[in-house]
Protein backbone atom coordinates (compact mmCIF):
# COMPACT_ATOMS: atom_id res chain seq x y z
CA UNK A 1 0.00 0.00 0.00
CA UNK A 2 2.99 2.16 0.71
CA UNK A 3 3.98 2.32 -2.69
CA UNK A 4 0.25 2.70 -4.10
CA UNK A 5 -0.45 6.04 -1.94
CA UNK A 6 3.66 7.45 -1.68
CA UNK A 7 2.17 11.23 -0.67
CA UNK A 8 -0.10 9.99 1.65
CA UNK A 9 2.66 8.60 3.52
CA UNK A 10 4.36 11.55 2.80
CA UNK A 11 1.88 13.67 4.55
CA UNK A 12 1.80 11.64 8.02
CA UNK A 13 5.77 13.00 7.87
CA UNK A 14 5.06 16.49 7.43
CA UNK A 15 2.67 15.77 10.46
CA UNK A 16 5.20 14.35 12.62
CA UNK A 17 7.73 16.76 11.84
CA UNK A 18 5.49 19.83 12.79
CA UNK A 19 4.40 18.34 15.93
CA UNK A 20 8.47 17.05 17.12
CA UNK A 21 9.05 20.84 15.99
CA UNK A 22 7.03 21.66 18.84
CA UNK A 23 9.07 19.78 21.57
CA UNK A 24 13.07 19.78 19.74
CA UNK A 25 15.07 22.81 18.23
CA UNK A 26 15.07 23.24 14.17
CA UNK A 27 18.27 21.72 13.94
CA UNK A 28 17.58 18.50 14.98
CA UNK A 29 15.49 18.66 12.06
CA UNK A 30 18.12 19.60 9.78
CA UNK A 31 20.16 16.81 10.79
CA UNK A 32 17.12 14.22 9.73
CA UNK A 33 17.23 16.40 5.87
CA UNK A 34 21.02 15.55 5.97
CA UNK A 35 21.29 11.92 7.05
CA UNK A 36 18.43 11.28 4.58
CA UNK A 37 20.33 12.91 1.39
CA UNK A 38 23.42 10.70 2.26
CA UNK A 39 21.64 7.61 2.21
CA UNK A 40 19.54 8.13 -0.53
CA UNK A 41 23.07 8.43 -2.86
CA UNK A 42 24.57 5.40 -0.66
CA UNK A 43 23.93 1.98 -1.69
CA UNK A 44 21.99 0.94 1.22
CA UNK A 45 18.91 -0.95 0.01
CA UNK A 46 16.50 1.56 1.18
CA UNK A 47 12.70 1.64 0.13
CA UNK A 48 12.83 5.11 -1.65
CA UNK A 49 9.72 6.17 0.56
CA UNK A 50 11.08 5.56 3.70
CA UNK A 51 13.88 7.36 2.40
CA UNK A 52 11.64 10.66 1.17
CA UNK A 53 9.36 10.12 4.64
CA UNK A 54 12.25 10.86 6.72
CA UNK A 55 13.57 13.51 4.58
CA UNK A 56 9.76 15.39 4.96
CA UNK A 57 9.57 14.39 8.44
CA UNK A 58 12.99 17.13 8.84
CA UNK A 59 12.00 19.50 5.78
CA UNK A 60 8.45 20.27 7.87
CA UNK A 61 10.23 20.24 11.55
CA UNK A 62 12.54 22.90 9.94
CA UNK A 63 10.30 25.35 7.94
CA UNK A 64 7.40 24.58 10.77
CA UNK A 65 5.75 28.25 12.07
CA UNK A 66 7.37 29.44 15.69
CA UNK A 67 4.94 30.06 18.72
CA UNK A 68 3.89 32.99 19.55
CA UNK A 69 5.64 33.71 22.55
CA UNK A 70 4.52 34.97 26.08
CA UNK A 71 4.12 38.51 26.29
CA UNK A 72 3.39 41.87 24.21
CA UNK A 73 4.01 41.59 20.54
CA UNK A 74 2.61 42.88 17.29
CA UNK A 75 1.04 40.71 14.74
CA UNK A 76 -0.54 41.14 11.53
CA UNK A 77 -2.76 38.39 9.43
CA UNK A 78 -5.40 38.02 7.52
CA UNK A 79 -9.01 37.07 9.21
CA UNK A 80 -9.91 33.98 8.27
CA UNK A 81 -12.53 33.65 10.91
CA UNK A 82 -14.83 36.03 12.73
CA UNK A 83 -17.35 35.56 15.44
CA UNK A 84 -18.46 38.30 17.87
CA UNK A 85 -15.49 39.37 20.21
CA UNK A 86 -12.82 36.45 18.92
CA UNK A 87 -10.86 36.61 15.56
CA UNK A 88 -9.02 33.74 14.27
CA UNK A 89 -5.63 34.99 12.13
CA UNK A 90 -3.94 32.95 9.37
CA UNK A 91 -0.78 33.99 7.63
CA UNK A 92 0.44 35.82 10.88
CA UNK A 93 4.09 37.09 10.86
CA UNK A 94 4.94 38.67 14.87
CA UNK A 95 7.77 41.14 15.53
CA UNK A 96 9.59 40.99 18.49
CA UNK A 97 13.21 42.10 19.73
CA UNK A 98 14.76 40.12 17.29
CA UNK A 99 12.91 41.16 14.25
CA UNK A 100 10.02 39.77 12.03
CA UNK A 101 9.16 35.68 12.35
CA UNK A 102 6.21 33.95 10.58
CA UNK A 103 3.94 32.34 13.32
CA UNK A 104 1.09 30.00 13.30
CA UNK A 105 -2.34 30.49 12.97
CA UNK A 106 -4.11 32.21 16.05
CA UNK A 107 -7.14 33.31 17.98
CA UNK A 108 -7.13 36.55 19.25
CA UNK A 109 -9.98 37.79 21.80
CA UNK A 110 -10.54 41.54 20.98
CA UNK A 111 -11.00 44.03 23.40
CA UNK A 112 -14.27 44.82 25.39
CA UNK A 113 -13.98 48.39 23.44
CA UNK A 114 -14.29 47.53 20.05
CA UNK A 115 -17.96 47.39 19.04
CA UNK A 116 -17.23 46.11 15.24
CA UNK A 117 -16.13 42.91 14.14
CA UNK A 118 -13.60 42.20 11.20
CA UNK A 119 -14.87 40.87 8.11
CA UNK A 120 -13.36 37.59 6.36
CA UNK A 121 -10.26 38.21 4.45
CA UNK A 122 -9.01 41.51 6.12
CA UNK A 123 -5.83 42.40 7.01
CA UNK A 124 -5.69 42.07 10.59
CA UNK A 125 -2.75 44.40 12.65
CA UNK A 126 -2.88 44.33 16.42
CA UNK A 127 -0.62 44.90 19.53
CA UNK A 128 -1.11 41.44 22.00
CA UNK A 129 -0.65 40.09 25.53
CA UNK A 130 -0.52 36.54 25.54
CA UNK A 131 -0.50 35.14 28.76
CA UNK A 132 -1.43 31.32 30.15
CA UNK A 133 -2.29 30.87 26.51
CA UNK A 134 -4.38 33.21 25.76
CA UNK A 135 -3.90 36.04 23.56
CA UNK A 136 -5.82 39.53 24.07
CA UNK A 137 -5.71 42.55 22.17
CA UNK A 138 -4.49 45.65 23.82
CA UNK A 139 -4.76 48.00 20.00
CA UNK A 140 -5.97 46.58 17.28
CA UNK A 141 -6.44 48.05 13.59
CA UNK A 142 -7.98 45.92 10.31
CA UNK A 143 -8.53 47.23 7.05
CA UNK A 144 -9.74 45.84 3.49
CA UNK A 145 -6.11 45.63 1.85
CA UNK A 146 -6.21 42.84 -0.73
CA UNK A 147 -7.31 42.75 -3.26
CA UNK A 148 -7.07 39.06 -4.68
CA UNK A 149 -9.55 37.24 -6.67
CA UNK A 150 -10.37 35.13 -3.97
CA UNK A 151 -10.47 38.01 -1.54
CA UNK A 152 -13.26 39.71 -3.80
CA UNK A 153 -14.86 36.08 -3.43
CA UNK A 154 -14.74 35.68 0.20
CA UNK A 155 -16.13 39.03 0.22
CA UNK A 156 -18.88 38.63 -2.71
CA UNK A 157 -19.95 35.37 -0.73
CA UNK A 158 -20.35 36.82 2.85
CA UNK A 159 -22.82 39.25 0.83
CA UNK A 160 -24.80 36.43 -0.55
CA UNK A 161 -25.20 34.92 3.06
CA UNK A 162 -26.42 37.55 4.14
CA UNK A 163 -29.31 37.98 1.28
CA UNK A 164 -29.81 33.99 1.80
CA UNK A 165 -30.09 34.23 5.37
CA UNK A 166 -32.38 36.58 5.30
CA UNK A 167 -34.61 34.74 2.81
CA UNK A 168 -34.84 32.06 4.72
CA UNK A 169 -36.38 34.01 8.10
CA UNK A 170 -38.78 34.94 5.62
CA UNK A 171 -39.60 31.94 4.17
CA UNK A 172 -38.59 29.22 6.94
CA UNK A 173 -39.67 31.01 10.10
CA UNK A 174 -38.66 29.37 13.36
CA UNK A 175 -36.15 26.77 11.53
CA UNK A 176 -34.45 29.06 9.36
CA UNK A 177 -31.23 29.29 11.94
CA UNK A 178 -30.68 25.25 11.82
CA UNK A 179 -30.81 25.44 7.91
CA UNK A 180 -28.80 28.65 7.96
CA UNK A 181 -26.34 27.12 9.98
CA UNK A 182 -26.40 23.98 8.34
CA UNK A 183 -26.13 24.94 4.50
CA UNK A 184 -23.91 28.56 5.61
CA UNK A 185 -22.61 27.58 8.26
CA UNK A 186 -23.62 30.93 10.07
CA UNK A 187 -22.33 31.93 13.40
CA UNK A 188 -24.64 34.45 14.40
CA UNK A 189 -27.70 32.25 14.85
CA UNK A 190 -29.55 31.29 18.25
CA UNK A 191 -26.54 30.71 21.23
CA UNK A 192 -29.42 28.35 22.70
CA UNK A 193 -29.44 26.80 19.58
CA UNK A 194 -25.68 26.19 19.04
CA UNK A 195 -25.46 24.91 22.79
CA UNK A 196 -28.21 22.50 22.54
CA UNK A 197 -26.23 21.34 19.50
CA UNK A 198 -23.16 21.41 20.42
CA UNK A 199 -24.03 19.23 24.31
CA UNK A 200 -25.61 16.86 22.22
CA UNK A 201 -22.55 15.83 20.08
CA UNK A 202 -23.88 17.38 17.11
CA UNK A 203 -21.69 20.02 16.52
CA UNK A 204 -19.87 18.86 13.64
CA UNK A 205 -23.22 19.85 11.49
CA UNK A 206 -22.79 23.75 12.16
CA UNK A 207 -19.29 24.04 10.81
CA UNK A 208 -19.79 23.17 7.15
CA UNK A 209 -16.96 20.82 5.92
CA UNK A 210 -16.10 18.10 3.88
CA UNK A 211 -19.89 16.40 4.76
CA UNK A 212 -21.10 19.21 3.13
CA UNK A 213 -19.30 19.69 0.29
CA UNK A 214 -19.68 16.09 -0.76
CA UNK A 215 -23.24 15.51 -0.04
CA UNK A 216 -23.85 18.29 -2.58
CA UNK A 217 -20.78 17.31 -4.88
CA UNK A 218 -22.46 14.41 -4.71
CA UNK A 219 -26.13 15.05 -5.08
CA UNK A 220 -25.31 17.79 -8.58
CA UNK A 221 -22.99 15.01 -10.26
CA UNK A 222 -26.33 12.86 -9.55
CA UNK A 223 -28.33 15.21 -11.30
CA UNK A 224 -26.18 16.38 -14.00
CA UNK A 225 -25.34 12.49 -14.91
CA UNK A 226 -28.62 11.49 -16.68
CA UNK A 227 -28.66 15.61 -17.97
CA UNK A 228 -25.16 15.58 -19.01
CA UNK A 229 -23.69 12.31 -18.90
CA UNK A 230 -19.63 13.96 -20.28
CA UNK A 231 -17.00 13.70 -17.83
CA UNK A 232 -15.59 17.26 -19.23
CA UNK A 233 -18.52 19.26 -19.01
CA UNK A 234 -20.22 17.70 -15.44
CA UNK A 235 -16.95 17.48 -13.40
CA UNK A 236 -16.33 21.08 -14.09
CA UNK A 237 -20.39 22.45 -14.01
CA UNK A 238 -19.60 20.63 -10.08
CA UNK A 239 -16.76 22.17 -9.19
CA UNK A 240 -17.98 26.11 -9.97
CA UNK A 241 -20.85 25.17 -7.97
CA UNK A 242 -19.31 24.01 -5.14
CA UNK A 243 -16.20 26.71 -5.54
CA UNK A 244 -19.43 29.58 -5.42
CA UNK A 245 -21.00 27.60 -1.99
CA UNK A 246 -17.40 27.46 -1.17
CA UNK A 247 -17.70 31.46 -1.24
CA UNK A 248 -21.09 32.17 0.07
CA UNK A 249 -19.54 29.84 3.46
CA UNK A 250 -16.83 32.19 3.65
CA UNK A 251 -14.16 29.43 2.42
CA UNK A 252 -13.57 27.49 5.40
CA UNK A 253 -10.57 25.47 5.76
CA UNK A 254 -12.73 22.72 5.80
CA UNK A 255 -14.39 23.58 2.92
CA UNK A 256 -11.25 24.87 1.10
CA UNK A 257 -9.45 21.57 1.46
CA UNK A 258 -12.84 19.60 0.51
CA UNK A 259 -12.98 21.48 -2.70
CA UNK A 260 -9.57 20.75 -3.58
CA UNK A 261 -9.89 17.35 -2.89
CA UNK A 262 -12.06 16.82 -5.37
CA UNK A 263 -10.86 19.12 -7.93
CA UNK A 264 -7.97 16.97 -8.23
CA UNK A 265 -10.34 14.27 -8.13
CA UNK A 266 -12.09 14.99 -11.03
CA UNK A 267 -8.53 15.91 -12.82
CA UNK A 268 -7.72 12.60 -12.79
CA UNK A 269 -11.38 11.20 -13.64
CA UNK A 270 -11.72 13.81 -16.63
CA UNK A 271 -8.18 12.70 -17.90
CA UNK A 272 -9.18 8.70 -17.06
CA UNK A 273 -6.28 8.08 -15.08
CA UNK A 274 -6.87 5.74 -12.18
CA UNK A 275 -6.48 7.88 -8.78
CA UNK A 276 -5.87 6.50 -5.32
CA UNK A 277 -8.04 8.39 -2.74
CA UNK A 278 -5.43 8.81 0.15
CA UNK A 279 -2.66 9.89 -2.59
CA UNK A 280 -5.08 12.26 -3.41
CA UNK A 281 -5.46 13.39 -0.08
CA UNK A 282 -1.72 13.17 1.13
CA UNK A 283 -1.37 15.33 -1.82
CA UNK A 284 -3.84 18.33 -0.23
CA UNK A 285 -2.65 17.47 3.54
CA UNK A 286 1.17 17.93 2.26
CA UNK A 287 0.54 21.70 0.84
CA UNK A 288 -1.04 22.50 4.00
CA UNK A 289 1.30 21.18 6.42
CA UNK A 290 4.41 22.51 4.44
CA UNK A 291 2.24 26.07 4.16
CA UNK A 292 1.50 25.98 8.11
CA UNK A 293 2.84 23.38 10.03
CA UNK A 294 0.83 25.05 13.08
CA UNK A 295 -2.32 23.51 11.27
CA UNK A 296 -1.86 19.71 12.76
CA UNK A 297 -3.08 21.64 16.11
CA UNK A 298 -6.20 22.74 14.70
CA UNK A 299 -9.46 21.04 16.07
CA UNK A 300 -10.97 20.91 12.49
CA UNK A 301 -7.62 19.93 11.15
CA UNK A 302 -7.37 16.88 13.17
CA UNK A 303 -11.04 16.10 13.07
CA UNK A 304 -11.46 16.26 9.53
CA UNK A 305 -8.13 13.96 8.50
CA UNK A 306 -9.12 11.19 10.82
CA UNK A 307 -12.62 11.13 9.96
CA UNK A 308 -11.21 11.27 5.96
CA UNK A 309 -8.60 8.27 6.79
CA UNK A 310 -10.70 6.07 9.13
CA UNK A 311 -13.31 6.34 6.03
CA UNK A 312 -10.96 5.50 3.62
CA UNK A 313 -8.57 2.52 5.56
CA UNK A 314 -11.75 1.33 8.13
CA UNK A 315 -15.01 1.89 6.16
CA UNK A 316 -14.10 -1.16 3.67
CA UNK A 317 -13.39 -3.47 6.00
CA UNK A 318 -16.68 -2.88 8.22
CA UNK A 319 -18.72 -6.16 7.05
CA UNK A 320 -21.41 -5.66 4.08
CA UNK A 321 -24.85 -6.62 4.05
CA UNK A 322 -27.91 -6.20 1.60
CA UNK A 323 -28.74 -3.64 -0.03
CA UNK A 324 -25.16 -3.00 -0.28
CA UNK A 325 -25.24 1.11 -1.28
CA UNK A 326 -27.22 1.41 2.60
CA UNK A 327 -24.40 -0.88 3.73
CA UNK A 328 -21.44 1.21 2.30
CA UNK A 329 -23.07 4.28 3.36
CA UNK A 330 -23.61 3.55 6.90
CA UNK A 331 -20.15 1.27 6.88
CA UNK A 332 -18.44 4.47 6.02
CA UNK A 333 -20.40 7.17 8.02
CA UNK A 334 -19.56 4.51 11.24
CA UNK A 335 -15.84 4.83 10.24
CA UNK A 336 -15.86 8.33 10.79
CA UNK A 337 -17.53 8.27 14.09
CA UNK A 338 -14.68 6.02 15.26
CA UNK A 339 -12.07 7.91 13.86
CA UNK A 340 -12.72 11.55 15.44
CA UNK A 341 -12.92 9.46 18.83
CA UNK A 342 -9.37 10.22 20.12
CA UNK A 343 -9.70 13.76 19.02
CA UNK A 344 -12.93 14.39 20.54
CA UNK A 345 -11.66 13.85 23.60
CA UNK A 346 -8.76 15.75 23.14
CA UNK A 347 -10.19 19.00 22.06
CA UNK A 348 -13.52 18.50 24.30
CA UNK A 349 -12.77 16.02 27.39
CA UNK A 350 -15.87 14.37 25.95
CA UNK A 351 -17.44 11.13 23.95
CA UNK A 352 -21.08 11.09 22.66
CA UNK A 353 -22.25 7.89 23.01
CA UNK A 354 -26.19 8.23 22.37
CA UNK A 355 -25.65 10.60 18.98
CA UNK A 356 -23.14 8.37 18.03
CA UNK A 357 -25.74 5.88 16.67
CA UNK A 358 -27.72 8.67 15.08
CA UNK A 359 -24.95 10.44 13.49
CA UNK A 360 -23.93 7.31 11.70
CA UNK A 361 -28.11 6.59 10.22
CA UNK A 362 -30.29 9.24 11.02
CA UNK A 363 -28.04 12.57 10.49
CA UNK A 364 -26.71 12.29 7.05
CA UNK A 365 -30.18 11.32 5.21
CA UNK A 366 -31.84 14.24 6.98
CA UNK A 367 -28.54 16.80 6.15
CA UNK A 368 -29.39 14.65 2.67
CA UNK A 369 -32.95 16.62 2.21
CA UNK A 370 -31.90 19.80 3.98
CA UNK A 371 -28.87 21.03 1.84
CA UNK A 372 -30.61 19.68 -1.27
CA UNK A 373 -33.77 21.88 -0.16
CA UNK A 374 -31.37 24.43 0.88
CA UNK A 375 -29.19 24.41 -2.65
CA UNK A 376 -32.80 24.55 -4.26
CA UNK A 377 -34.15 27.72 -2.29
CA UNK A 378 -30.95 29.36 -2.87
CA UNK A 379 -31.05 29.29 -6.45
CA UNK A 380 -34.72 30.55 -6.39
CA UNK A 381 -33.59 33.57 -3.95
CA UNK A 382 -31.15 34.56 -6.11
CA UNK A 383 -33.51 34.49 -9.19
CA UNK A 384 -35.85 36.50 -7.23
CA UNK A 385 -38.75 33.83 -8.07
CA UNK A 386 -40.80 34.13 -4.44
CA UNK A 387 -43.37 31.60 -5.17
CA UNK A 388 -40.56 28.29 -5.34
CA UNK A 389 -39.23 30.03 -1.97
CA UNK A 390 -42.36 29.48 -0.51
CA UNK A 391 -42.81 26.64 -1.67
CA UNK A 392 -38.88 25.19 -1.47
CA UNK A 393 -38.81 26.97 2.25
CA UNK A 394 -42.31 25.34 2.96
CA UNK A 395 -40.57 21.52 2.31
CA UNK A 396 -37.76 21.58 4.13
CA UNK A 397 -39.08 22.93 7.35
CA UNK A 398 -40.04 19.25 8.03
CA UNK A 399 -36.57 18.12 8.03
CA UNK A 400 -35.09 20.95 9.50
CA UNK A 401 -37.66 20.45 12.30
CA UNK A 402 -36.95 16.64 12.54
CA UNK A 403 -33.13 17.45 13.02
CA UNK A 404 -33.97 19.93 15.73
CA UNK A 405 -36.14 16.96 17.59
CA UNK A 406 -33.76 14.48 17.52
CA UNK A 407 -30.75 16.95 18.67
CA UNK A 408 -33.43 17.89 21.80
CA UNK A 409 -34.15 13.51 22.14
CA UNK A 410 -30.51 13.07 22.30
CA UNK A 411 -30.02 15.41 25.26
CA UNK A 412 -32.52 13.45 27.43
CA UNK A 413 -30.93 10.28 27.07
CA UNK A 414 -28.91 9.44 29.81
CA UNK A 415 -25.22 9.00 28.94
CA UNK A 416 -25.13 11.24 25.96
CA UNK A 417 -22.46 12.72 27.13
CA UNK A 418 -19.22 11.12 28.90
CA UNK A 419 -16.62 13.27 30.47
CA UNK A 420 -13.63 11.63 30.00
CA UNK A 421 -10.82 12.63 32.78
CA UNK A 422 -7.98 12.73 32.25
CA UNK A 423 -8.28 13.37 28.75
CA UNK A 424 -4.62 13.56 27.42
CA UNK A 425 -4.42 10.20 28.79
CA UNK A 426 -7.30 8.94 27.12
CA UNK A 427 -6.00 10.71 24.15
CA UNK A 428 -2.59 8.88 23.50
CA UNK A 429 -4.74 5.64 24.46
CA UNK A 430 -6.99 5.59 22.23
CA UNK A 431 -5.02 7.85 19.49
CA UNK A 432 -2.25 5.22 19.81
CA UNK A 433 -4.56 2.40 18.77
CA UNK A 434 -6.32 4.02 16.30
CA UNK A 435 -2.83 4.42 14.84
CA UNK A 436 -1.50 1.28 14.64
CA UNK A 437 -4.58 -0.51 13.43
CA UNK A 438 -4.32 2.23 10.24
CA UNK A 439 -0.72 1.51 10.05
CA UNK A 440 -1.36 -1.81 9.92
CA UNK A 441 -4.03 -2.06 7.44
CA UNK A 442 -2.19 0.46 5.27
CA UNK A 443 1.41 -1.46 5.01
CA UNK A 444 -0.69 -5.25 4.92
CA UNK A 445 -2.93 -4.52 2.96
CA UNK A 446 -2.26 -4.98 -0.91
CA UNK A 447 -5.52 -3.80 -2.46
CA UNK A 448 -6.34 0.01 -3.43
CA UNK A 449 -7.45 1.95 -1.01
CA UNK A 450 -11.73 2.33 -2.46
CA UNK A 451 -10.86 -0.47 -4.91
CA UNK A 452 -13.95 -1.45 -7.65
CA UNK A 453 -14.97 -3.60 -4.91
CA UNK A 454 -16.01 -0.79 -2.61
CA UNK A 455 -15.53 2.60 -4.74
CA UNK A 456 -18.21 5.00 -3.20
CA UNK A 457 -21.25 6.45 -5.27
CA UNK A 458 -19.27 9.80 -7.04
CA UNK A 459 -16.73 7.70 -8.46
CA UNK A 460 -18.93 5.26 -10.05
CA UNK A 461 -21.02 8.40 -11.76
Amino acid sequence: MASKSPLFFLFLATVAGSFLSLLFPWWIGLSFCILTIICFFSNLALNPILILSFFFVGLSWIIAPQTLPNGESFVIGKVSRSNSNIVRVSNVQFHTSSGWKKGGAITVFLPRWVRTTPKLADEFMAKVNKKDGKVEAVDVFWTELSFSLLDKLIRWGVKVSDYLYFQMKRYMFKEADTVASVFLGRKDVSFNLKRLYRNGGYAQIFSVSGMHVGIISMITLLILSELVPWSIVKYPAVFVIITIYGATVGFSIPTFRAISLFTLFAFFKIIDRPQNFLNLLGMVGLFEVLNDGSIIFDASFQLSYSAVIAMAVLGPKIPVFKPKWVSEALNFTLAANIGVIPFLILNFGRIYIASFLFNAIAVPVLMIFILEGAMLFSFFALLGITTMERIIGTGVLPFAGSLDWLVRFTNKLPLSVVKIHPKVTAFWITFVVFALVILWILLHDERDILDTSHRNLIDDL
